[in-house]
Formats: C-alpha cells, sequence, structure tokens
C-alpha cells in the first residue's frame, strides 16, 4: 500500500483539508479560518492514492525558532499501514534542514497517536510544561 502512495510537497487545498478532518473524525474549521491558516503553512506534505488524498500534514510557525507540526491526518480506511509514519519522516526530513538545536519544534498529540510521534524524537514536556489550549465554549466563573 505505501509503495502505491503517492507524496506530493505541498499544502493541501481548502476542500481537501475540510473533508479528510471530517472523515477522520477531528472538527471542522471554519472555510474562513481554513482559507487563512492553509496560506501560512511553512511546509506541508499530501499523500495520494490513485489522486485521492489519503494523508496529509503541516508545520507552521515562524521559520526559525518555533515550528509545530499540525493536521497530521490518515484516512481512516488506510490507517495502520505506515501511512502516518511517512507523513512524519517528510516533516522531519524538512523541519531537521531548516531548524538550528535551539528551535522548538512541537505537536499536540492525541493519543494514541503519541507513540508514532515518539518514535521521532518527541517526549512528554510534563512536568516542566504542559500543552494548553483556549476553551471557546467554557463557562465564566
Amino acid at each position: 500500500m505505501v509503495n502505491e502512495v503517492t507524496v506530493k510537497v505541498e499544502t493541501p487545498t481548502p476542500e481537501q483539508h475540510q473533508s479528510l478532518r471530517v472523515k477522520a473524525g477531528m472538527p471542522r474549521r471554519s472555510d474562513e479560518s481554513t482559507i487563512k491558516g492553509l496560506k501560512n503553512t511553512l511546509f506541508g506534505v499530501c499523500l495520494y492514492l490513485d489522486d485521492e488524498i489519503v494523508g496529509m500534514g503541516r508545520v507552521v510557525g515562524d521559520g526559525g525558532m518555533v515550528f509545530h507540526l499540525v493536521d497530521i491526518v490518515v484516512d481512516p480506511e488506510c490507517q495502520g499501514l505506515g501511512l502516518g509514519k511517512l507523513i512524519m519522516e517528510n516533516l522531519m526530513e524538512w523541519i531537521l534542514k531548516e531548524a538550528d538545536e535551539t528551535a522548538i519544534i512541537s505537536l499536540i498529540a492525541d493519543i494514541p497517536a503519541d507513540g508514532l510521534y515518539r518514535q521521532f524524537g518527541f517526549d512528554y514536556s510534563r512536568p516542566e510544561s504542559v500543552g494548553m489550549e483556549y476553551q471557546w465554549n467554557q463557562s465564566e466563573s
């Protein structure tokens, strides 16, 4: 299966991005934020099987001090075949050419994908630090 996949260094289109995220059970982003966000991709990779997108991953950040891996998604019908690893290999190859040893290279891992990311040198930042995100729907205290 991996041999049949075409890897393209590109940012997914907004339609591809939305479709693949939803198919994988991830939250849909607004069309406006998707268009705006994709334009700010530092590096992207898309995987295709028979001209259909089956995986993607992007790097965002400032291109010097901070690199953040996002949207690492594989179509559920193709999961477990090494495509996530293929995406990570491409993203990390680019980052390690661009970043120096003082750069922060980060991602937020969904469980159980943390096992994949650990293969590429990522580790938990606790207890020194912990990932946080703003909660839009939280009630005021």
